[in-house]
């Protein structure tokens, strides 16, 4: 939900651009009988609700093994959907029609300040509990320095965002974190209107933004770090043409979120949960892993409170 993250989807989660996905699992049938409950005071049955981040087959090959995990361990049954999109989710989470989500960054923020929707795990990427945007171009011009591979491999230097006024910009969402928000709140406290003084477009996933400055049909584009990785087996030399010049600050990890009024032993079992069946599976290549395969999601760590506020300041500077 990268993931971005995964995924900010993606979460860096891979919020790539979907395929139309249909219901796992139509939302008028999937919901448990909030009055019937175990011998525990928990509902009889949970729903797991995951944001479309990746294509359809995958996403639903990988749902059985998490949601098998997690019945096991609560002892219950674990029904798994994935809506059209993060909002459908939101909304199911906050209707009482889902128990529990992975949402980005976004989408979390938005359901706690909406419905009180918890998050009680952020997504733990390559030792990382966040990510940040990265900025992208063509133009050596922009760099300080002439631009230099980084660990990648690929090109990056250290840039000038205050030259941006007047240039084409490709960003990816108006409500991405990454793909928006964030970057737009560098070019205001730079004094640029990212509306009025910049010609920004929005292409509405990463790699579509990575290859906007590839094919050279914007000067400057925005994604997650490090986005060229995602289109670098069909275009190689995406390392050597697009070079990133600046970053913002980190952005918090996607997570896992669940409903504020569920039992409170209830929700330390279904985060002990998703801890425990990430372990299960590290002594697998990352390929056959259930989460890396959905969000890039190596493993968890508790969510401390308040973690999606960065997120939610950055929006409200952004709609004044």
């Amino acid at each position: 939900m990268s993931p971005n993250p995964p995924s900010e989807t993606a979460h860096r989660p891979r919020w790539r651009r979907l395929l139309a996905l249909p219901l796992v699992l139509a939302l008028a049938s999937c919901c448990a009988d909030p009055a019937a409950s175990d011998p525990r005071g928990w509902p009889s049955e949970l729903v797991l609700g995951l944001v479309p981040a990746n294509e359809a087959e995958m996403m639903v090959e990988n749902l059985d093994p998490i949601s098998n995990y997690l019945e096991e361990r609560l002892g219950m049954p674990v029904r798994a959907f994935v809506p059209q999109d993060y909002t459908g989710l939101v909304e199911a989470m906050g209707s009482g029609r889902a128990d529990i989500a992975m949402l980005p960054p976004f989408a979390a923020m938005l359901g706690a300040r909406r419905y009180d929707i918890q998050a009680v795990l952020i997504s733990v990427r390559n030792g990382e509990t966040g990510y940040h945007t990265q900025w992208m171009t063509r133009d050596a011009s922009l760099c300080k320095q002439p631009p230099v591979p980084g660990p990648n491999g690929m090109l990056r230097c250290d840039g000038d965002l205050a030259q941006l006024r007047g240039r084409t910009i490709a960003f990816t969402d108006p409500n991405s974190t990454t793909g928006y928000l964030f970057p737009a709140q560098q070019l205001f406290k730079l004094g640029i209107d990212p509306e009025r003084d910049v010609r920004g477009i929005f292409v509405r996933s990463h790699d579509a933004a990575v290859l906007a400055v590839y094919a050279g049909d914007t000067d400057v584009a925005v994604s997650y770090n490090d986005a060229r990785s995602m289109v670098k087996a069909q275009y190689p030399d995406v390392g050597e043409k697009v070079i990133v010049f600046n970053r913002t600050v980190d952005v918090p990890n996607d997570g896992v979120q669940v409903r504020a009024d569920l039992p409170e032993d209830l929700k330390q079992a279904i985060a002990q949960a998703f801890v425990d069946f990430a372990k299960s599976q590290e002594h697998l290549p990352r390929e056959q892993r259930a989460l890396w395969n959905i969000y890039e999601i190596d493993g968890f760590v508790p969510a401390a409170p308040g973690v999606y506020q960065p997120v939610a300041d950055v929006y409200d500077q952004m709609r004044r």
